[in-house]
């Protein structure tokens, strides 16, 4: 019998061959592997309470949740891939809540409605990313103002530079700007290209089912050490009431 999530030690949890060929196509829609896909859940669900705790600070207040395992209007009733994301605690909603009101701020009840931290697995391996949901448009909108600013961009460009790994990619567009070869004038033409509310932005990294970092078994410090490489970046993009853009608390 699986391990429930609570007791389930992170530093335990590992991919195998064939947690990612839980996520072929033949078997995405099949209901017959929710079972499988929950065991799935089950590590996702304790890697992001890890995460949680070690990387939470009274600045950036962070809770996890994992998404579905089974085939559901929410995901076209297909699991291509699950994951787990990182996203801004209760006392950040409440600040946006009280400048948003209570109509447009109950689009915060959703967990993934926000600036996330993400880590996914899909049938080709594992990707990490910074994402800002395309419902999120307070965070983007927020963004897009402080990035009128090119001391602003300059100070944006300099932290993706450090994440030599990822890229930069504007909703479903194929182009991926290289994260370290990012420029103050490069992120001033990707993001003329972003309309927040209408796209995802993400800063992402895939890594391949084969790769030192999945089989390694450092597995844990390793996504623990990317997670918070990823930290200072989504401090200054996000919405928060030191970086204020929109309601003019800053």
């Amino acid at each position: 019998m699986a391990k429930d999530a609570h007791s389930l030690d992170p530093r335990e949890v590992h991919f195998p061959p064939t947690d990612f060929e839980k996520f072929h196509e033949r078997i995405q829609r099949d209901s017959e592997f929710n079972d499988a896909r929950l065991e799935i859940r089950r590590k996702l669900d304790a890697l992001g309470k890890h995460l949680v705790s070690a990387i939470s600070t009274k600045e950036v207040e962070l809770v996890s949740r994992a998404s579905l395992h089974h085939p559901y209007q929410h995901n076209g009733f297909r699991v291509a891939s699950q994951w787990v994301y990182l996203s801004r605690g209760e006392r950040e909603r409440k600040a946006i809540v009280r400048h948003l009101g209570v109509d447009l701020g109950k689009d915060l009840d959703q967990n993934y409605t926000h600036s996330i931290l993400v880590l996914e697995i899909s049938e080709k391996g594992l990707e990490i990313a910074l994402r800002i949901h395309k419902g999120a448009w307070w965070d983007g909108e927020n963004l897009k103002r402080a990035c009128a600013s090119r001391e602003y961009r300059t100070k944006l460009a300099s932290q993706l530079q450090l994440l030599k790994e990822y890229g930069l990619r504007i909703g479903d567009h194929r182009r991926v700007r290289p994260c370290g070869e990012l420029t103050e004038r490069d992120l001033a033409e990707a993001l003329s290209y972003y309309k927040p509310g209408d796209h995802w932005l993400h800063i992402e990294r895939a890594i391949d089912r084969s790769d030192e970092f999945v089989t390694e078994p450092q597995f844990l410090d390793r996504v623990e050490s990317e997670f918070r490489t990823l930290i200072p970046v989504y401090q200054i993009i996000r919405w928060s009431k030191k970086n204020d853009r929109l309601f003019g608390s800053a």
